[in-house]
């Protein structure tokens, strides 16, 4: 199979056709509708996609994904009610719940839902650019996210794993994820964020050539945590199927999560955990995103605290830790 027909088979609705797709198969008009914060396109917004689905088709809940720019607009709508559920990965909710980092004042409402999948980014570099390590972007352009974006701190985080900062290399300004890529594509920056299995990752090697994952050493892994709480790191295999992988490699990993405002009632947060446990394997199948997605580990301890609901049905289905 071709990465372009891999791709094709793993990219989703974008979110209009999914709201449409939702209200056919959610049930009666008078079902409970829950907004759930996400992005538009990438990773985030895929994740986003996939859940609204699963959970507005195995229960009675219509899940309508409500998209912003970046996580830092729709997590202060969740914390006031505003939405009911969002997504983010772990260092994101844990500067959000402390008020650190990339969050100006702390969002005390967040509660956790489900710990979804590992979450695998690096930097990728086009390989005729002949960058092949972190320390080796030194002099080289790399994009610059607004200060205490996610953007921001992975950038700062993978210039760590290489003893650099961005003083050791060219800023170019640079406003979103989309917005990077086609910085990327076009040659204005020489590596980008990416993430494993990602859409993105199938336009950019399209675009530019193959590319490859640049490997984060193992020794840089405590400089990387200072910008990235809760980041460890997970070794890649080689895989024809996927850009990026022509050989093995080690990225930066960080658990992606669901969460919900406190004030959601227990039975609708149950409602929706146990729509994510029963549909294990539709989530698998919508991209390799989800390919070390596990049912069993939604309920994976964590420093950030669970909703009730979510902690009951756990229990019920014997998957509490």
């Amino acid at each position: 199979m071709t990465r372009t027909a891999f791709s094709r088979r793993a990219l989703l609705r974008n979110s209009a056709a999914v709201a449409g797709m939702i209200f056919a198969l959610s049930g009666p008009a008078a079902a409970q509708t829950l907004g759930l914060g996400t992005t538009q396109g990438g990773a985030t917004g895929q994740i986003g996609t996939a859940l609204a689905q699963v959970i507005s088709t195995k229960s009675d809940l219509q899940v309508i994904p409500q998209v912003s720019a970046n996580t830092s607009q729709y997590i202060p709508l969740l914390d006031t009610g505003r939405l009911e559920l969002a997504i983010a990965n772990y260092p994101q909710t844990y500067y959000a719940m402390t008020g650190t980092g990339m969050s100006t004042r702390p969002a005390k409402n967040l509660r956790l839902v489900a710990t979804l999948m590992p979450f695998l980014a690096a930097l990728v570099s086009s390989e005729k650019s002949g960058i092949d390590s972190y320390a080796a972007i030194k002099g080289h352009k790399v994009p610059r996210y607004p200060e205490n974006s996610l953007g921001d701190f992975v950038v700062r985080a993978c210039l760590a794993a290489g003893g650099l900062t961005y003083d050791d290399v060219t800023s170019v300004p640079i406003a979103n994820f989309p917005q990077q890529y086609q910085a990327f594509k076009d040659g204005r920056i020489d590596v980008s964020i990416a993430t494993v299995g990602s859409e993105p990752t199938f336009d950019l090697e399209a675009s530019v050539g193959d590319i490859q994952f640049l490997k984060v050493p193992a020794e840089a892994l405590p400089k990387v945590q200072e910008s990235l709480p809760g980041a460890y790191l997970e070794d890649v295999p080689a895989n024809d199927k996927l850009p990026g992988l022509d050989k093995p490699t080690t990225v930066l990993a960080y658990d992606y999560l669901l969460f919900a405002n406190a004030d959601v009632d227990d039975a609708t947060v149950g409602k929706v955990a146990k729509a994510i446990y029963e549909g294990g394997d539709y989530l698998k199948s919508t991209g390799p995103l989800w390919k070390d997605f596990d049912p069993k580990q939604i309920g994976k301890k964590a420093d950030i605290p669970y909703h009730p609901g979510a902690i009951a049905f756990f229990k019920e289905a014997g998957i509490a830790e």
